[in-house]
């Protein structure tokens, strides 16, 4: 063994585990051989003498036979280094001690996949434990495999012995280990010659080594990089162990060997001939491990003695015991006797056929072996193990299907084994036992084999009866391994229509159901299973299982699902040519297939339809459990967490077929320590809140988008609607119509309820993962569009900054990766259908590349501009082209019918921008535009016919044939950012008015765009021959519609154009309030004209802050100031400290008055009622985290402490009452009283990370956690959507609005009023003044203290009335706190001033609102600047 691997293991040897050794020393000793107990020793030759004169007497050690493992370990350490030492006697006795204590733990019936180590699978026995102990002495293991398997082991030494004894007890000592061996340690690729050593054994030898030396082989081949090594040696050895194996089992099955032990009936002459068949090597087997002597030496015994010994070595493990669980019968009356295992000693026919089969099972997977295994007709010999099988004996049985199973692997020997019959042998293994779960494991590889499994599928039905029946009975009655392949075998096999139909016949979902509903990892408050004895590899077992069975339910569902949709589409379709055939085996879909399939089932089922897997499920709380699934695995860190929440929720997202499922996401799902909704278990996959997997993302948001998404209105049956008979009773149609309605309404208003649309806002913008992010997008951005059905949805995502301020505008440009265009256009798709759900337009009205809700309106305005213009300026136009072309006496008569004016109107520049409105524009973008805007009405003008043009269309149309000419229509709105085109698409001019195009905008966007039809959507060439009929009329009005849709501020109503003048909208008065705020004059002339001032003075006077009192921290010892309070009276101020102190100072002269130390950490916040002789002071740690201090004497003293409550404030009326807020839940206490009024605890909590429980004005509610109380009622009024993660939110003094962020609520609709930006993450302040003050502040991280926390240097200053911006200052250091004093006339702030080159030291500074600051202020600020 490597020198790496000793040092490890002679660490792991502390003194703990030698405590532990010692223990099992002074036990009153192990079970030794046959069971007995070692004899104490006379308590005389136990005792040792303590007197000095007398000599030492050593102890004798007891007879190497009697000797436990710590004792034979030490007799070997005292003794391996001397010269010419025999460990043969140590070696055999460890064998002897291990091989019992196998025994005993192979008596618990362990599962036989189980490979853990035994002393994790049962730390109760001996068997791990003594293993744990000897892996610790890596010498003496490195002594036993490289030195104790050497064939010169003693000559090395000069001692002239054989080495075989030796050989054999190593082999067999590391067979009897093997458990608790990790193999690869052992055999490393390049100890070539021991285990070429080991070849030449197993090859050649005599028996037992030759067998030990194959079960060697069998370990070592595990290891794939030695397998890979050694493949000239497997070649030339896989044929004889092939051979020899086919003559070991004719000797098994010979008839003389099927009695065990001569009877009283057996002649002489039968003994006789039973010995002759036993190899000589068998018969010389000892009785039993205990008293066995060693075989090395003895090659012949007389033959009646070899025959007893023989008998009984073959039933060396042969157990009475009952039948468990696992068997279908009683208990009391099945009373048998059953072999558990095979050991490897004594050595028996049985044992060699066990390694041998272990070997051969290790190559079985090898492509470049599978010749000899057709050569040697290896399906043969394995179904000779399992045919006729004894159900008393199934153990080779066991080793046969394993090696079965890896061929298996081959689709060759697959299709040979099912052609051969090899099904039928494998549904007669009987059944409870070690074979049975044997045939699981070859199922579970034939079912790999799609080919193979289409053979078994044609085979009669009855076959197939008995497979699912042997398979279902795996599940419910076999080893978890068992439990798990059977799982698997489904759920490969789902795919193929007979499997599936058989197993519901079965009644085949209820038992896969009950595999896991029953696991205690799901069902934590049953205490059938103590949670002591619950070990964590048990855990990891059951999470497995239950990955197994969501896979196999998800597979067995999107069957269910593709059959489903095969049989709509064929009845559909029948009759028709492309009607579908009938399928017999299902196609393995992806994401958007079973979104496809399940949106078409949506649209064409009914709102009662039944399902019978979905019903099924259901009956059986099924998608209860897969949300209590979802919910435990934000606790599981298993390796399959992603895949078994990934099929837990596609399982959900085919059963939401049945609008039944969407009830079940919305009721309430009880866990452990909480109690949470379906719904919030699906939003927090989709987040990645549970396993940040993209494909458990995208599996989460198709849920969602199969349920906000789902049609409103259904067919009234099962059928398509198209298929109904006339004449449907109208009072069933509304009565389904409304359920399928609130049902919609149930599931959205749970998906708000549960933050959905802070979640899905959120997807939206996500970038990461970037090859996943476009896709995540378009999914998110689809469920937003499904849920912006609901009225509620729309009115507070319409006021968001994802539509107010054009970000989604940008985020539809371009895709995050650009080889995922594909997903970018769906994406691109929703948000189009968002932004018309929100604003109520039909697309046409959207210029998709400009969607922003300020241009969405702009174009709606044009849309509903009526156009009209003077006529005789028309004609007028006419004049003057025709009689610029010559056609003079034409120009006369329009003249005189038209009865225009012979004086020519003076000529404009008709190029002339509508922009220029009094000075032509000379910047070179506008002289492009006007370039481009003149060359276009050129064209346009000279594209009117000419007199030959005239007269040759006059030849060719009749009169009254009119041009065609796409119009508006009533039914949908024309986009006016770009005109509908009826012609090439390349052509944008009017040409030619045969050619039926229309005068393009001038927005050189229309290019980009396709054509549109008057709904929105791509026109085909075949209509483009049905438009409306052009005329002059249509073509002066589209023109001045291009005109009106350059404005700037376009208005609904406007007067007749001028087709003389380029039109323009007049621009809004622009409101001069920054000039009205610094001039005086100015706002008292406005007031004496009636007008109110009160809104330009407040602006006026909250612009300027001028420093009063500064008071610094470093002038205290190791004071670090935290947070501030501005009291009420006495023009004091209260400041709290990183250290828990509180001092109070006056504001007038910066003096300190009185201080305390009033908590053990920070003070994060500190307040006062309005009488200023109560403060309450709150801590983020550190219990008590709030307090109440009477400071009417001067001095803090304590009136009350509240234990949990982080943060405390006053009620605002009577102010008899303080609300503490704790995590998500609030408490009101009795000021008096100190005790509990009431406690508010929401059902389904926001979790905001800085939550604080505020009163409103009046006292009447309460806001926490974004929820609204009734104080009086203690009932919930309304939970407010969360749009972000920190802050709850607080009462505007006028009491009719809720500040939460940046949002603004209203309290009378609990509508989303507006958002404030500039509000972001702010802490704010309410002045008298009707002033907001904002900071940014970051309470979690102000434990830390240090130079790296990220805090803002600025405080805004915005209007209480309309939430206009007024000011920012920026003070040029960290802000930590802000109060406002009374009045409204100072307020204070918390200011620190680190840097990496300087000492952290914290300011207080009081400021004086309106004041300007002096020249020496200003000099003093500028420095601070500079610095």
């Amino acid at each position: 063994m490597s020198s790496e691997n000793n040092d490890a293991m002679e660490e792991e040897n502390n003194s703990a585990e030698e405590a532990e050794l010692a223990g099992y020393e002074n036990e009153d000793d192990v079970e030794i051989a046959d069971g007995e107990d070692v004899a104490q020793e006379d308590d005389d030759s136990s005792t040792t003498t303590t007197d000095a004169d007398e000599p030492e007497v050593e102890e004798t050690p007891p007879p190497i036979e009697e000797c436990n493992m710590p004792q034979v370990l030490t007799i070997w350490e005292k003794n391996n280094t001397t010269p010419g030492y025999d460990p043969v006697p140590l070696l055999k006795r460890l064998c002897e001690i291990f091989e019992v204590e196998q025994e005993i733990y192979m008596r618990k019936d362990p599962d036989p996949f189980d490979e853990r180590h035994p002393y994790r699978s049962d730390p109760s026995l001996q068997y791990g434990f003594l293993l744990k102990q000897l892996f610790k002495k890596d010498y003496f293991m490195t002594k036993v495999v490289n030195d104790y398997l050497r064939e010169n082991y003693f000559t090395r030494q000069n001692i002239q012995k054989s080495s075989l004894e030796l050989n054999i007890l190593a082999c067999r000592l590391i067979l009897v280990i093997m458990p608790g061996l990790e193999t690869a340690a052992v055999f490393l690729p390049e100890h070539d010659q021991l285990i070429n050593r080991i070849f030449g054994w197993a090859e050649d030898s005599i028996e037992p080594l030759q067998s030990y030396a194959t079960g060697l082989l069998a370990a070592a081949m595990e290891v794939t990089e030695i397998a890979v090594a050694f493949r000239e040696p497997n070649i030339r050895l896989i044929p004889k162990m092939l051979k020899r194996l086919y003559m070991l089992q004719a000797i098994q099955k010979s008839k003389t060997l099927e009695v065990p032990t001569p009877t009283a009936s057996t002649s002489s002459e039968e003994v006789t001939k039973l010995v002759r068949n036993v190899p000589d090597w068998m018969s010389s087997a000892p009785a039993s491990p205990a008293k066995s002597e060693s075989t090395a030496h003895t090659n012949h015994v007389p033959n009646g003695h070899a025959t007893e010994l023989f008998a009984t070595a073959s039933n060396m493990s042969t157990f009475s015991n009952y039948e468990n669980s696992r068997d279908g019968t009683n208990t009391s009356t099945a009373f048998r006797l059953k072999r558990i295992y095979i050991p490897v000693h004594p050595p028996t026919a049985e044992s060699s056929q066990m390694l041998i089969l272990r070997y051969l099972t290790s190559m079985g997977e090898y492509q470049e072996f599978l010749g000899m295994v057709f050569e040697h007709k290896a399906m043969q010999l394995i179904i000779g193990y399992i045919d006729n099988l004894d159900p008393k004996d199934t153990c080779l049985a066991f080793e046969a299907l394993k090696y079965l199973a890896s061929l298996l692997c081959h689709k060759k020997f697959a299709l040979e084994f099912v052609s051969s019959g090899g099904l039928d042998y494998l549904l007669k293994v009987p059944r409870p036992n070690i074979a049975a779960t044997g045939v699981s494991i070859t199922l579970y590889y034939l079912a790999y084999c799609e080919d193979a499994m289409e053979r078994i599928c044609a085979m009669p039905k009855e076959k197939i009866q008995e497979l699912v029946k042997y398979a279902l009975w795996l599940l419910g009655r076999s080893y978890d391994s068992g439990k798990c392949h059977a799982t698997m075998f489904f759920g490969l096999s789902f795919q193929f229509k007979v499997i599936l139909d058989e197993f519901d016949n079965q009644d085949g979902l209820r038992k896969l159901y009950n595999v896991i509903s029953i696991l205690p990892i799901l069902n934590p408050d049953n205490d059938d299973v103590p949670l002591d004895r619950f070990t964590e590899d048990m855990e990891c077992s059951a999470r497995q299982l239950v990955r197994h069975v969501c896979v196999a339910l998800k597979r067995y569902m999107e069957s269910h699902l593709y059959f489903k949709y095969h049989t709509f589409m064929r009845n559909q379709l029948m009759g028709s040519p492309d009607s579908p055939i009938g399928v017999v085996k299902a196609v393995k879909p992806n994401l958007d297939q079973v979104s496809e399939q399940v949106r078409t089932l949506q649209e064409n089922l009914s709102a009662r339809v039944h399902w019978g897997p979905v019903d099924q499920l259901m009956k059986h709380s099924g998608i209860s459990l897969l949300l209590k699934i979802i919910a435990f695995s934000y606790e599981w860190n298993n390796t399959g967490r992603a895949e078994t929440v990934r099929s837990a929720l596609d399982v959900i997202s085919i059963c939401c077929v049945v609008p039944k499922v969407y009830l079940t996401l919305c009721e309430k799902q009880k866990m452990p320590d909480q109690t949470t909704y379906g719904i919030n278990s699906i939003l927090g996959a989709a987040v990645g809140e549970i396993v940040t997997d993209a494909e458990v993302q995208k599996s989460a948001l198709a849920v969602l988008v199969h349920c906000v998404c789902a049609p409103i209105l259904r067919p009234i049956s099962r059928h398509n609607i198209s298929t109904q008979p006339y004449g449907i009773n109208s009072t069933k149609k509304k009565i389904l119509h409304k359920l399928s309605e609130e049902i919609l309404e149930k599931i959205w208003e749970a998906c708000c309820s549960n933050n959905g649309i802070i979640v899905l806002l959120q997807l939206m913008q996500t970038k990461t993962p970037i090859t996943d992010a476009d896709c995540i997008r378009g999914m998110a951005c689809r469920a937003l569009a499904g849920l912006a059905r609901s009225e509620r949805v729309r009115q507070i995502i319409g006021k968001l900054p994802l539509f107010t301020s054009g970000q989604l505008q940008i985020l539809i440009r371009d895709p995050i990766l650009q080889e995922k265009r594909t997903e970018h256009v769906l994406f691109q798709k929703y948000a189009l259908e968002l932004l018309e759900r929100v604003m109520g337009k039909t697309k046409s009205a959207i210029n998709q590349l400009d969607s922003s809700l300020a241009n969405i309106h702009k174009a709606n305005v044009v849309a509903q501009t009526k156009i009209q213009y003077n006529e005789q300026q028309l004609y007028q136009l006419i004049y003057n082209y025709l009689d610029s072309k010559g056609l003079s006496s034409t120009a006369q008569t329009l003249q005189k019918e038209a009865g225009l004016n012979t004086a020519t109107p003076s000529q404009r520049n008709i190029y002339q921008s509508p922009y220029d409105y009094k000075i032509l524009p000379t910047s070179n973008h506008v002289r492009q535009r006007l370039r481009a805007r003149g060359q276009e009405i050129s064209s346009a003008l000279s594209a009117l016919p000419g007199p030959h043009d005239l007269d040759s269309s006059m030849s060719e149309h009749p009169a009254n044939t009119p041009i065609k000419l796409i119009k508006k229509t009533t039914g949908c709105q024309p986009s006016t950012s770009n005109t509908t085109i009826n012609g090439p698409a390349s052509s944008h001019s009017l040409n030619s008015i045969s050619s039926g195009t229309m005068l393009a905008p001038p927005n050189p966007q229309s290019k980009l765009q396709k054509q549109l039809d008057a709904c929105g959507s791509p026109m085909p060439s075949s209509r483009q021959n049905v438009n409306s009929q052009i005329s002059l009329d249509t073509i002066v009005t589209e023109y001045l519609t291009n005109q009106h849709a350059l404005c700037n501020n376009p208005m609904t109503t406007c007067p007749q154009f001028d087709l003389f003048k380029p039109h323009k909208c007049p621009d809004p008065k622009p409101f001069r309030s920054f000039d009205m705020d610094n001039n005086l004059v100015m706002r008292i002339m406005r007031g004496q004209t009636g007008y109110s001032t009160t809104k330009l003075d407040r602006r006026f006077v909250h612009q300027h802050f001028c420093p009063h009192r500064v008071i610094k921290a470093a002038d205290f010892a190791e004071l670090q100031f935290t947070c501030c309070h501005l009291l009420p009276i006495n023009n004091i101020i209260v400041v709290g400290s990183y250290h828990g102190e509180a001092k109070a100072f006056n504001v007038n002269d910066g003096s300190e008055l009185f201080s305390s130390n009033v908590h053990n950490s920070f003070i994060d916040h500190i307040s006062s009622n309005r009488a200023g002789n109560l403060v309450l002071t709150s801590c983020s740690w550190r219990s008590p985290l709030s307090g109440l201090w009477d400071i009417s004497q001067n001095d803090f003293i304590n009136k009350a402490n509240y234990i949990d409550e982080f943060y405390c404030e006053f009620s605002n009326l009577s102010q008899d009452k303080i609300l503490g807020t704790k995590t998500d839940a609030c408490t009101v206490f009795d000021i008096e009283t100190s005790e509990k009024v009431s406690v508010f605890a929401p059902n389904i909590p926001n979790q905001y990370t800085k939550n604080r429980a505020t009163f409103c004005p009046t006292d009447e509610l309460i806001l926490s956690d974004g929820v609204l109380w009734d104080v009086r009622s203690g009932k919930e009024i309304h939970k407010f959507d969360k749009l972000n993660q920190t802050l709850s939110g607080v009462f505007h003094p006028n009491g009719l609005e809720i500040i939460s962020n940046t949002e603004v609520w209203d309290l009378r609709t609990f509508h989303l009023l507006q958002t404030v930006p500039v509000l972001d993450q702010c802490l704010i302040k309410f002045s008298p003044m009707n002033v907001i003050f904002g900071i940014s502040l970051d309470i979690e991280t102000r434990m830390d203290m240090d130079m790296t926390n990220n805090y803002d240097t600025s405080f805004k200053v915005l209007d209480a009335f309309d939430y206009s911006s007024i000011t920012t200052i920026d003070v040029k250091k960290n802000i930590y706190d802000l109060s406002v004093n009374k009045n409204g006339s100072y307020i204070a702030l918390v200011e620190n001033h680190s840097a990496y080159d300087s000492i952290q030291e914290t300011f207080l500074k009081i400021y004086a609102v309106g004041a300007r600051k002096t020249e020496e202020q200003e000099e003093v600020s500028l420095k601070e600047t500079l610095k």
